[in-house]
């Protein structure tokens, strides 16, 4: 089921909730808190109320089951598996699903996340450690386990008290935020690339019906109700050129067409594709081919 958004709700009466003491520190042994969803969400007939955690991050392992998210005064549901990632002071609330739902709600101390080297070192801090993010896992099973192997390390280090726990949740969590972090990447490079394959099919119809009358890139950006920025990123996207030379790359296409398949005069050929000037066309075959026209005609004949 693919989420979306629902409504819209009020954030005013917004809860302050803390896990930790005022008086925070990283060496805590609290810095970070693991829980089942279960066992939290029965408490409160499976629904958390609207809140707000200014000083911790929370990730949200949804394993079975579906949920309701709100999330800055957005609501959409989401089928599991799915991750939910809430940066502190993040206002949201969930409703869970009763018969079957179940996951784990790891919370962090925002200290931990602010480290210098983990600041520095963290390739996708704006897209999940400052932004909150609504990940399904449905299509990607490989993921889905990996990280369900790194949660069942992280919640056996939180039941035990051994030598390098700190440590250890600290390297646990640092993996599972990567994987996160990439698994969001690549999601959003393909919502990119569809666009962008979209983009590309609408302009190369438009290029089919206009490409005799030499229109610059303007006037398919206009046409697309875009930009001619966007029209040579999408080009650079699926074939690698830009609007320039898928334009260019047409016109050549029908002269070559034309040559092979017809015996009309090459002057002909220039005026029938849109060229004030034969000269002119023969200038822009030979720069596209590295032969003049005559002699790509010659060598089919030969051929």
């Amino acid at each position: 089921m693919k989420a979306t958004a629902i409504g819209k709700r009020s954030s005013r009466g917004i809860s302050n909730y803390a896990l930790y003491s005022e008086a925070q520190s990283a060496d805590d042994p609290e810095f970070i808190h693991i829980e089942d969803i279960r066992s939290r969400a029965r408490l409160f007939d499976w629904t958390i109320n609207i809140h707000v955690h200014p000083r911790m991050y929370q990730l949200i392992y949804v394993r079975s089951g579906h949920v309701r998210i709100h999330i800055d005064g957005e609501e959409r549901t989401e089928q599991a598996p799915c991750i939910i990632t809430i940066p502190p002071s993040v206002v949201h609330g969930f409703e869970f699903g009763q018969e079957n739902t179940n996951g784990s709600v790891i919370t962090v101390s925002q200290l931990v996340l602010l480290d210098e080297q983990f600041q520095r070192d963290f390739p996708f801090g704006d897209e999940i450690l400052r932004t909150a993010q609504v990940l399904s896992l449905k299509r990607h099973p490989e993921d889905t386990r990996v990280i369900e192997q790194i949660i069942a390390q992280l919640e056996e280090e939180y039941r035990d008290s051994r030598t390098g726990k700190k440590q250890m949740f600290e390297w646990l969590l640092y993996a599972l935020l990567l994987k996160v972090g990439r698994r969001l990447h690549a999601s959003h490079r393909t919502r990119e690339e569809d666009h962008y394959e979209q983009l590309y099919r609408r302009l190369s119809q438009l290029v089919e019906q206009h490409y005799r009358e030499h229109k610059p890139a303007t006037f398919y950006a206009e046409q697309l109700h875009t930009t001619t920025t966007s029209l040579n990123r999408a080009c650079s996207a699926v074939a690698g050129k830009n609007v320039s030379e898928l334009l260019h790359d047409r016109l050549t296409l029908e002269a070559q067409r034309m040559l092979i398949y017809s015996s009309v005069p090459v002057s002909l050929i220039a005026y029938d594709l849109g060229f004030g000037d034969p000269a002119y066309f023969s200038r822009f075959f030979k720069r596209r081919t590295g032969v003049a026209p005559s002699s790509f005609r010659e060598m089919r004949d030969r051929g």
